[in-house]
């Protein structure tokens, strides 16, 4: 019995710990959505939406870019590139942004929900919470890269 005992201890406290990480942080070990996304802004919800976010300030982006991070910024630009794909069974789309006043790495990345009607060369404006540092695995000399990052709310051609 003393033997038997040896071998269940352990194992039940294994089996404890595993339980409690499952209930406390799910099966998941990639992160919740919303670590990654923002809920598209729609309807009436617009005008009051992007008057809450401010001018992407891109020199303290340069300077200190975590300074910046959870706040609701707007940031204009050119789409350098874009790639929709399903991600937490939802359509997701992200988005390159050029944004040629960033002179060390003049791109900024975003993650939206939905599909977007642009195309690559379009004026843009973002809108949504700012987020840092992200990396690129597209842009060529810049996959390790940390890049400022937009959780995009909602975006408009300009």
């Amino acid at each position: 019995m003393e033997k038997r005992e040896k071998i269940l201890i352990p194992l039940l406290i294994i089996i404890i710990c595993f339980m409690s990480y499952v209930s406390t942080f799910g099966l998941s070990f990639e992160g919740k959505e919303r670590d990654y996304y923002a809920p598209a802004v729609t309807g009436d919800n617009i005008s009051a939406y992007k008057n809450s976010c401010v001018e992407l300030n891109l020199t303290k982006v340069a300077e200190e870019p975590e300074a910046l991070i959870g706040q609701k910024v707007k940031v204009t630009g050119q789409l350098y590139n874009k790639e929709e794909y399903i991600d937490f069974d939802k359509t997701r789309t992200h988005i390159v942004l050029k944004v040629p006043e960033l002179l060390s790495a003049p791109y900024i990345l975003a993650s939206y929900t939905g599909t977007l009607p642009f195309q690559k060369g379009d004026n843009i404006t973002i809108y949504g919470e700012y987020v840092y540092p992200s990396v690129d695995t597209t842009l060529q000399g810049m996959e390790d890269v940390g890049l400022p990052c937009i959780k995009a709310e909602y975006i408009e051609r300009i």
